[in-house]
């Protein structure tokens, strides 16, 4: 930030607000802990970015109503993403974890600030379905007291009673009834 084109850059370094946009698997490593390197974007107060009511032509911020429970409307840019180290997260301070449909909705603003191509929101639920299958299993692992560290490589391992592939595999196949039966065998066990 220069007030000439010719002045070199001045740097700042302040905590900001900002929101994760990678997925789960993205976010965590198999060990449950935050993954070092994060892909974040800005959170910015909306109407001071000038964004309208009806958000016409905003097509290059996500929006995030009433995220801080203050009325306000802020949206992420995501034209200013970047990587981050872990290191300057605090999970204890995360604001907010979107809903199913509320990560359909942001992904959907997130394809449409890079391709201007408006994705349908139930083609993005279906696509993004075993991964929150997967998510209310782990909580479900959580609940019952088992290792959460362990969930990562329970789901990693082959399957007899599944034909010897993994539960990730028979999961992501959509077969999700089998796999949350075996989850229920397994916590049995524990």
């Amino acid at each position: 930030d220069g007030s000439r084109a010719t002045d070199p850059p001045n740097s700042v370094a302040e905590r900001r607000m900002v929101a994760l946009l990678g997925y789960t698997c993205d976010l965590y490593t198999s060990a449950g802990t935050l993954s070092r390197v994060q892909v974040v974007a800005p959170v910015v107060d909306a109407q001071r970015a000038g964004i309208p009511a009806d958000w016409a032509g905003a097509f290059n911020l996500a929006p995030l109503p009433d995220l801080l429970g203050d009325g306000v409307m802020y949206a992420v840019d995501p034209r200013a993403a970047s990587t981050v180290d872990a290191f300057y997260l605090d999970p204890a301070k995360r604001v907010r974890c979107l809903s199913e449909l509320g990560w359909a909705a942001f992904r959907q603003r997130i394809g449409l600030s890079a391709t201007r191509m408006v994705n349908h929101l139930d083609d993005l639920m279906d696509v993004g379905r075993d991964v929150w299958v997967e998510i209310a299993l782990w909580e479900r692992w959580n609940e019952a007291g088992a290792p959460p560290h362990e969930f990562q490589a329970w789901l990693d391992e082959p399957a007899p009673a599944l034909g010897g592939f993994t539960l990730r595999s028979w999961l992501y196949r959509g077969a999700h009834r089998e796999v949350a039966n075996a989850l229920s065998q397994a916590l049995m066990e524990v």
